[in-house]
């Protein structure tokens, strides 16, 4: 019995259309690849982790890489999103702007797009430790989910080349 539930639960799990996550698809020229940006910049490290899961050799000089990464504007904003009636801050909002392009040696390959990540969190100030806590963690996965958008965004301008 526990082995047609579990039949019918699998056909019904393949037939819905879920697929789990695979990498995606880099092109060749992305084979040794060049992040031009500051090392110690909270993007850096997510960006060039999400790149060579995705099976892409880093290099470290600009002139040994056939596709180079430019990363013009890096930019997290902390804001305040909505106020209580004593007058303290409820909500703050970040908000991380990435401007970038890729280079294939002296050409462009894909100029400049700009990606924009926003999140909501709430604020205690009875509660500051935790919502320092929060907030480092919000920003820890921007920076993550943006490395992912950037390697999104590369390989669909690839795909429509």
């Amino acid at each position: 019995m526990r082995k047609l539930f579990f039949m019918v639960g699998l056909a019904l799990l393949s037939g819905c259309g879920y697929h789990l996550k695979s990498a995606v698809k880099l092109d060749s020229a992305y084979n040794k690849t060049h992040i031009q940006h500051a090392i110690t910049a909270a993007l850096y490290r997510p960006l060039a982790v999400a790149l060579s899961n995705q099976g892409v050799n880093l290099v470290e000089k600009a002139s040994d890489a056939t596709a180079q990464i430019v990363i013009s504007k890096d930019s997290l904003r902390k804001q305040i999103q909505s106020i209580g009636a004593n007058n303290r801050v409820q909500e703050y909002r970040l908000d991380y702007e990435v401007v970038f392009s890729v280079q294939f040696l002296d050409q462009i390959a894909i100029p400049e797009q700009t990606l924009t990540l926003s999140r909501d969190y709430a604020f205690d100030i009875g509660q500051i430790a935790g919502a320092q806590g929060e907030e480092q963690v919000l920003r820890q996965q921007m920076y993550e989910d943006m490395a992912q958008n950037i390697i999104r965004a590369i390989a669909n301008q690839s795909a429509v080349e």
